[in-house]
């Protein structure tokens, strides 16, 4: 069941008040400016959006489609602009995204959406506060939805910044074997961060150099600083993207190098028990004359003399280095 939030404002007024949803004709027709939010949309409510704001046909179908690729596209008056939303819900899937649809006109604002956003709520509690961003224009507004958005991939590259660190220390002091899996957890999620940052990019250039009636200069300047925040997560991307590259070739050199320690105690082993093992096998032969073999203490010396051999050996091996 969808859930609507509205706000108005009138040019006379200081704050922005909630209203509900019959009331937003009346209040555009006042004069006043509307922010009207919409989650979980169902065929109801975009025949609403139809029928009140006459919204094109192509722009309400993309609203009820979450895959729909982050643009930005111009119909007569309206400016409808898709962004994809990271899902920070509690128990939902970390690299998910959630498509923000939003439609930009003359004193009207439309946002939908199909789960809660951290954004949205955000920008609730700021409408309910003195001097609410809708005083400055919806296209401000529209800003902030835009900024919000971008801010919670900022979020999650200082998420992905902490946990590299955690596991180069993994890598290099402690050499967990969860390590292989945190790289590839991680490069997984880099490169879903790469694939949908790239068309918001994209969207945003647009809206920067490009030419629309329903963003004032001003704006337009807030939003090139969101294209710069969003250079920034790329280049951060690519540069954690290379470093985990890097843990994971340090990690399978460590792998090889303790694998080549592990083969390397075992060959000293088995150099060392080759003399012992033909020895006993010389001495252990099916002969009824062996010589030394009626000596007292035939057995002992023998002990002795394989002692001996294992420690020479072993005084060998250190002097070369080898141990």
């Amino acid at each position: 069941m969808s859930t609507w939030i509205c706000f108005g404002l009138h040019k006379e007024e200081e704050k922005a008040i909630e209203i509900n949803r019959d009331q937003v004709e009346s209040f555009l027709e006042s004069g006043g400016k509307v922010w009207v939010d919409i989650e979980e949309p169902g065929e109801e409510d975009i025949e609403w959006l139809d029928k009140t704001f006459e919204f094109h046909e192509l722009a309400l179908i993309d609203v009820m489609n979450n895959q729909v690729r982050p643009k930005e596209e111009l119909y007569d008056d309206v400016l409808f602009t898709v962004f994809s939303a990271i899902n920070l819900n509690p128990g939902e899937e970390k690299l998910d995204t959630i498509n923000l649809n939003i439609f930009l006109k003359d004193h009207v604002l439309v946002s939908a959406h199909h789960k809660p956003l951290k954004t949205i709520r955000s920008l609730v509690k700021a409408m309910k506060r003195p001097n609410p961003p809708l005083r400055k224009g919806t296209d401000y507004v529209y800003y902030r939805l835009l900024d919000g958005v971008v801010n919670r991939y900022l979020d999650v590259i200082d998420e992905v910044n902490v946990r590299l660190e955690e596991i180069e220390y993994e890598v290099f002091q402690t050499y967990s074997n969860s390590s292989q899996e945190g790289i590839f957890g991680e490069k997984r999620r880099l490169s879903y961060l790469k694939r949908s940052i790239g068309p918001i990019r994209d969207a945003l250039h647009e809206l920067v150099y490009g030419s629309f009636p329903q963003i004032s200069p001003e704006t337009q300047t807030l939003l090139r600083d969101v294209l710069d925040h969003v250079m920034r997560i790329s280049d951060a991307i690519e540069s954690y993207r290379e470093l985990s590259q890097g843990l994971m070739d340090s990690y399978m050199t460590q792998l090889s190098n303790r694998m080549n320690e592990v083969m390397k105690l075992m060959s000293i082993i088995a150099t060392v028990m080759l003399p012992l093992s033909f020895l006993t096998g010389l001495f252990g032969m099916n002969f009824e004359v062996l010589p030394g073999t009626g000596i007292e203490y035939g057995f002992w010396i023998l002990v002795i003399l394989m002692l001996a051999l294992v420690g020479l050996l072993i005084w060998f091996f250190r002097r070369k280095g080898i141990i």
